[in-house]
């Protein structure tokens, strides 16, 4: 999926985490802060083997990259500071950001065709900042590196076609993950879960999760890139689509 959709990987990485962390001992706002940094930890790994195989593609734009990662990069650590220090946001408040950000997407990807003439000529860079400063928010207050809002913005307002919208998102959320994994990886929770951890980081968690994304990230790029971008919007739509009703029964049953 982080190859494919130039997610991250997140949609997948977080209900993983969110099953065995809880089920590790974690719980409130500490659970939410452990789903975030693995899953960030782990998205880093997977946006880096998607966004090499793009390089290798020939499908690689490290300006537009840089122009959305930076401003972003600074948003997402000032979020992530603002959660740490402090017992706001728990997991029903995270559960509504997710499921709030699920819903945008199904909305926009099932409700809004293609554009059948992609814009040629390039953004201005003040688009791509004003994309990744939103896109570093989210970042930190959904685990989903980012790409689920930098994709819909980059074919739905920039216009740009959608494999050249998966490359940006495919290198810019490796950014992200790299500033917040650093970042959780120095932090100190209250407790321990595992003999195995650093930080949140628990590594019996990530490690299988790094290991299959090198196997598979590769494999989605290549198929991407053979895929009309009608299919891939399908695709997008119908798993977030499934991300959220698995969500609304957690809200909803507790």
């Amino acid at each position: 999926m982080s190859g494919f959709l130039g997610v991250g990987g997140g949609m997948v990485y977080i209900p993983v985490a969110d099953y065995f962390l809880s089920r590790a001992g974690m719980s409130g706002d500490m659970l939410v802060k452990g789903i975030l940094a693995n899953s960030l930890f782990t998205i880093f790994f997977s946006g880096s083997m998607s966004s090499y195989q793009q390089y290798k593609m020939g499908n690689f734009y490290p300006k537009q990259i840089l122009h959305t990662a930076l401003p972003g990069m600074a948003t997402a650590l000032i979020t992530a500071w603002l959660i740490k220090n402090g017992t706001w946001y728990a997991k029903p408040q995270f559960n509504y950001v997710f499921a709030t950000m699920l819903l945008i997407i199904v909305v926009r990807m099932f409700g809004k065709k293609p554009v059948n003439k992609p814009n040629e000529s390039e953004s201005k860079p003040m688009y791509y900042s004003l994309t990744g400063l939103a896109a570093g928010i989210i970042t930190s207050l959904s685990g989903l590196g980012g790409g689920v809002v930098m994709t819909p913005v980059f074919t739905d307002l920039m216009h740009l076609n959608i494999r050249k919208a998966t490359s940006i998102a495919n290198g810019v959320i490796p950014l992200f993950a790299l500033v917040l994994g650093i970042y959780n990886l120095l932090d100190q929770p209250k407790t321990y879960i595992s003999q195995w951890q650093l930080g949140y980081i628990v590594f019996p968690v990530v490690l299988p999760l790094i290991a299959a994304t090198f196997l598979f990230a590769p494999f989605g790029v290549k198929v991407a890139q053979k895929t009309s971008p009608t299919i891939i919007r399908f695709v997008f739509a119908t798993f977030a689509s499934l991300m959220l009703i698995k969500l609304l029964y957690e809200i909803f049953t507790h």
